[in-house]
């Protein structure tokens, strides 16, 4: 018997290392520019820096009341700890970040969760969907007002530009929340069951992230499609949605801080806007947690509204230290840790 046996590392450790050996060879590569860059990072006013960490931290308990709120469709008062779901809300975005098409990933282990802690699996699926639902409808709203804002202001082929990639969110915001809702329906879900079943790769990544599908509950009428639940319990819907708004704006204060921190005066509605513009991209990218893109479209967006370009890379830089790099590292503390204590 060998005196060691080797642990295969998991996947989200693999992709984990690999991002951070990304970010190494980026560091090297640009050593000179990013030498200057921190230079420039010592004029930012602390309070100022204080208090763009703080708006990020409060992402993470925006994300832990909306998985509150939503518990509380179904069970008037959760089970499940306020500091254990604001832990949640840091691993789920850690899946979300360094997985290709993460929200599937960090929403998988969200459920898988809530399964952990005796949270019936048509509720947890239920929780996980309707947390995906109005996360894209909070994005929906900001993207129609995004649009009227751009038609009102901005002029010229700029603000065409600006124009036609609001437009592009506010559709793609638009189906991805229609598909959510056509996915959620009883009949849907019996069907996507039965594929389950049927192919093994399919059986296979559920047996994989240990998910119990509520099959059963579909077909004892316990189970709710989201439209059901808009339509009847919509008021109760309120409070997760505020969340999710919540969270936009705090991404985009996040933003409105570090410009103002460096001295440069903008206009809320400015960090705003740059903010979904740089999201609408990120949706579609195609690299873990949107790299390059989401550097890329902030980047160009920001620098369209008349900021400096030098100044709005320094920003940017930041803004990733703050909601990407920083965050992975405890992302992964917390996923191991809770691995271990949870057995998950």
């Amino acid at each position: 018997m060998p005196l060691y046996q080797f642990k295969r590392p998991s996947t989200t450790t693999l992709v984990f290392y690999f991002l951070l050996i990304i970010l190494v060879v980026f560091v090297l590569f640009n050593f000179t520019e990013l030498k200057n860059s921190l230079v420039f990072f010592r004029e930012i006013k602390p309070i100022w820096f204080i208090l763009a960490v703080t708006t990020q931290i409060l992402t993470y308990v925006f994300v832990a009341n909306i998985y509150r709120d939503l518990l509380h469709l179904y069970h008037k008062k959760s089970l499940i700890p306020q500091r254990d779901l604001f832990n949640v809300s840091l691993i789920t975005l850690f899946m979300s970040q360094i997985i290709p098409l993460g929200a599937l990933s960090s929403q998988g282990y969200l459920i898988h969760f809530l399964q952990k802690k005796k949270v019936p699996s048509h509720i947890s699926f239920a929780v996980a969907i309707l947390e995906t639902f109005t996360y894209y409808f909070a994005h929906l709203l900001f993207s129609v007002f995004m649009f009227v804002y751009l038609i009102i202001i901005f002029k010229g082929v700029v603000g065409g530009i600006l124009l036609l990639v609001a437009i592009f969110g506010v559709f793609l915001f638009l189906v991805v929340d229609y598909l959510i809702l056509m996915f959620s329906r009883k009949k849907t879900m019996l069907s996507f069951s039965s594929k389950v079943e049927k192919h093994k790769w399919l059986k296979y990544l559920f047996n994989k992230i240990k998910l119990k599908f509520p099959e059963k509950e579909i077909l004892h009428q316990k189970w709710e499609g989201i439209w059901r639940i808009v339509r009847n319990k919509n008021r109760t819907l309120l409070r997760p949605l505020f969340w999710q708004i919540m969270l936009i704006l705090a991404d985009a204060s996040t933003v409105f801080l570090l410009f103002n921190g460096f001295g440069f005066k903008i206009k809320f509605t400015i960090a705003l806007i740059g903010m979904m513009l740089t999201k609408i991209v990120a949706m579609v990218s195609i690299s873990p947690g949107a790299l390059l893109f989401f550097e890329g479209a902030m980047v160009l967006f920001y620098s369209a509204f008349n900021i400096p370009l030098h100044l709005v890379i320094v920003v940017t830089l930041l803004f990733r230290a703050l909601s990407f790099w920083l965050p992975m590292l405890f992302g992964l503390f917390f996923y191991k840790r809770f691995a271990k204590v949870n057995n998950l």
